[in-house]
């Protein structure tokens, strides 16, 4: 695989693979050392990026309860259901307050204190995860203050690296029907969206395929998640109508840029923004179709 792991790497595939030039992970690595955007950093940043994203006008924003650069909490803006995050780097500090009158229903509870994480999600009812770890409030606070003393994990990630101001975000948290809202994704290149990423089930079985611009499934030879639980086509689920309104939306966000990951939800039949993604799940490489796929529109 290539040569050794590159200065600010962390991972065996931080590295660069000349016989995969084209690959679309490669030119993820190719980015981290070369691309210098001062749009990057914007877009990376979960607080910068609503003004980007309330400048362009195509989709709803989650509604922000709160920010603070100090990193300090006030419990008095933090309402039953909410997200606390940080801006520059989610990693083990994503808090998912579920303290309304009933639980969410998709979040499965068991008593695992010992276990290993499922996801990064915490998600947070009378004091406790879903694993049954107790997250009392000074607690949180510590977690938030750790993270935003910490430089964001793997150097390579430039545009992540650079976010100044950080702080701690207190965000609407997106419900439908009393659960969590499945993950849409566009991989927009050059202001044209590419193909569609669907992923569902993030609190149970993560399933994960990708689809052309008609809804249908593309196939992978060798996944790198599950797609047991995924559907053949999205437009039994979103209608053709749908599918072309999340296409819309994704390259009116993404027209700065020469490629980005535009991630939105679908709740009550609006597009809410979730994040813009720039160094896909850290320039892991992808099944060999993703990675032909991808390189060939990131040109």
């Amino acid at each position: 695989m290539g040569g050794a792991i590159l200065p600010g790497g962390t991972q065996p595939w931080h590295r660069i693979d000349d016989s995969k030039s084209h690959h679309y992970s490669q030119k993820q690595i190719k980015r981290c050392l070369h691309d210098r955007n001062p749009l990057l950093p914007i877009l990376e940043d979960k607080y910068a990026s609503r003004s980007v994203v309330e400048e362009k006008n195509v989709c709803e924003l989650p509604q922000l309860f709160y920010w603070s650069e100090s990193g300090v909490i006030d419990w008095n803006q933090v309402p039953e259901r909410c997200v606390i995050k940080t801006n520059h780097w989610s990693g083990d500090v994503l808090f998912l307050m579920d303290n309304g009158p009933s639980p969410m229903l998709d979040v499965e509870r068991k008593f695992r204190i010992f276990s290993k994480q499922d996801n990064r999600y915490r998600i947070i009812r009378n004091s406790r995860d879903q694993h049954g770890r107790w997250w009392p409030k000074w607690r949180i606070q510590r977690a938030v203050n750790w993270c935003l003393r910490q430089p964001f994990p793997v150097a390579l990630e430039w545009g992540a690296t650079q976010i100044s101001p950080r702080g701690v975000m207190v965000e609407e948290l997106l419900l439908e029907n009393n659960t969590l809202p499945n993950d849409w994704k566009v991989h927009v290149f050059h202001g044209k969206a590419g193909f569609i990423q669907y992923d569902v089930g993030r609190m149970s079985s993560h399933s994960q395929s990708i689809y052309n611009l008609e809804g249908q499934r593309i196939h992978q030879t060798s996944p790198r998640w599950s797609e047991e639980f995924t559907p053949s086509e999205i437009v039994s689920i979103l209608g053709h109508e749908g599918i072309s309104s999340l296409v819309s939306v994704a390259e009116k966000l993404a027209e700065d840029i020469d490629y980005t990951r535009v991630d939105l939800y679908r709740v009550n039949e609006k597009w809410v923004f979730g994040e813009f993604t720039n160094y896909h799940n850290s320039c892991h490489p992808q099944s060999i179709e993703w990675e032909e796929l991808g390189g060939s529109l990131w040109s």
